[in-house]
């Protein structure tokens, strides 16, 4: 009976923001592809040279080169390691997916998440937060 209740909770809480945000204001152009962001961590007891050494050992540059993705963008984050945006078609998953299987695990861990272009939802929601603010 209580996880029900909660389970009714957690539904309605997810649910309140899509029913008060107004979709047809936001531009949206629909297309065939995807995008992950990918967070390859540095593996700390292991110097930079020994990463580098095992991922190239494993071609893990080739294969990603290879694969049917789409590198958006791909920065060293101090700390943390690096992190990689994708953009490639669904059916493609399961390939860019043993990319990192293949050639970056030993060296880093992986951490992947779905992600999508902000930049041209941002104007819009500019122009609705200056509108409630008056």
């Amino acid at each position: 009976m209580i996880k029900n209740f909660l389970t009714l909770i957690v539904v309605i809480t997810m649910g309140l923001p899509l029913i008060a945000q107004n979709q047809s204001s936001i531009p949206y152009k629909a297309n065939d592809s995807m995008m992950v962001t990918v967070i390859l961590r540095h593996m700390q007891e292991n110097p930079v040279d020994t990463i580098q050494a095992r991922v190239m050992k494993q071609k893990f540059y080739q294969k990603l080169n290879k694969s049917h993705a789409h590198i958006i963008s791909w920065n060293v984050v101090m700390g943390i390691g690096q992190i990689i945006t994708l953009r490639f078609k669904p059916e493609y998953t399961r390939e860019v997916n043993q990319v990192f299987e293949s050639g970056a695990w030993g060296g880093f861990k992986t951490e992947f998440y779905p992600s999508y272009d902000f930049l041209p939802v941002y104007p819009v929601m500019l122009e609705k937060e200056k509108k409630m603010s008056k």
